[in-house]
């Protein structure tokens, strides 16, 4: 009995640090976040680096490993009589594991916002400066629109993974000359292999602290991938609120000079702001949308078909799995996604205009 022991005496002990650290982050933020987010961006950096020479997320072959092993060693206790031991080990394994998560780059869903990080005034925004934002974003993407390669059947051209990869690093790389908290540190967003199934959960894109690796799935609507890389690499700055780093997606599409890039931002920016005008003014939200160019409503439709046929129980389960992880770090469950609205509009009133 003696190793179950030992097991889940590890396990209690990584379960209170990791519980020391929630505490220290959330009653002294000031002391915490003076050391903590820097930390994180290095640490980051230093593991994106490390699994950067792998074409695709080292994580996923981890994570098969990792299955593997577990199934292997229950084989194993149970044929040895040990199912207690191999219980208490998989305990602290994944105490270890939870631990990890929370230390190297979770706290920071505690930590100062961006708007206070770099000054940016972000509070609630009235009817009429959301249905101005929204008409500015509009006309800024309905120009980008009319820019990008399109095929025979309209529908916009990527060029490869890679290729996209490199731009938003570039991109961030200028955006960095403005504020250096936005200096990249990892070598570049990588692809899903099983990007077939994390579209049927609903996931475009995901950052795994364990590796420091954002991979976004090639399932992905063609017109949000470059948005959505920016995205996923924006967490690998510690920033972990997903309102947050849909913001500094934008940012970073915006600082492109690439015009996909650019038409990708604006867009995915109009369309998060027209759907929270919407919600406020129906008649509003229509009038804006009748006035886009044949460009954009082409795209936004195929958006929608693209993404419909991925629906189903599993992404409603996924769903409701993320809404929980949200919820656990103080983030109103997915909704989190449409506070980006009150970033963009302060975005708009300070630098739009």
């Amino acid at each position: 009995m003696f190793k179950p022991v030992r097991h889940l005496i590890g396990a209690g002990i990584l379960a209170v640090l990791t519980v020391v650290s929630v505490l220290l982050a959330r009653l002294l933020p000031k002391f915490w976040f003076s050391f903590y987010t820097g930390f994180s961006r290095k640490a980051m950096g230093l593991l994106g680096t490390l699994w950067g020479w792998l074409p695709f997320p080292a994580w996923e072959l981890l994570l098969v490993l990792l299955v593997v092993a577990v199934i292997v060693g229950l084989v194993v206790a149970i044929r040895k009589k040990r199912f207690l031991g191999w219980l208490a080990a998989l305990l602290e394994l994944a105490v270890l594991l939870v631990f990890l998560f929370v230390d190297l780059w979770g706290l920071n869903h505690f930590a100062p916002t961006i708007g206070e990080q770099t000054g940016l005034q972000v509070e609630e925004f009235g009817p009429e400066q959301l249905k101005a934002a929204t008409a500015y974003y509009a006309e800024m993407a309905g120009i980008y629109a009319k820019r990008v390669e399109r095929d025979a059947n309209g529908d916009v051209v990527l060029p490869e993974f890679s290729v996209l990869s490199d731009e938003a690093v570039a991109a961030y790389g200028r955006l960095a000359e403005y504020n250096d908290r936005f200096a990249l540190s990892v070598p570049r967003a990588k692809p899903l292999l099983v990007s077939k199934a994390f579209a049927y959960m609903g996931v475009t894109g995901i950052f795994v602290c364990y590796t420091g690796e954002p991979a976004v799935s090639t399932e992905c609507y063609s017109l949000a991938k470059p948005y959505t890389i920016c995205h996923e690499l924006g967490h690998s700055l510690a920033v972990a609120r997903e309102d947050e780093a849909n913001y500094l997606g934008f940012l970073a599409c915006r600082a492109s000079q690439n015009d996909l890039f650019l038409y990708s931002g604006y867009y995915n920016a109009f369309i998060y702001c027209y759907n929270a005008l919407f919600e406020e003014s129906p008649s509003a939200a229509l009038s804006l949308w009748n006035a886009c160019p044949e460009e954009m409503i082409h795209d936004s439709n195929v958006h929608v078909e693209h993404n419909r046929q991925y629906e189903g129980k599993v992404q409603e389960v996924a769903q409701a799995v993320n809404n929980s992880y949200l919820e656990t770090f103080d983030e109103p469950g997915v909704k989190s996604y449409g506070l980006v609205v009150n970033y963009l509009i302060a975005e708009y009133l300070n630098n739009g205009q």
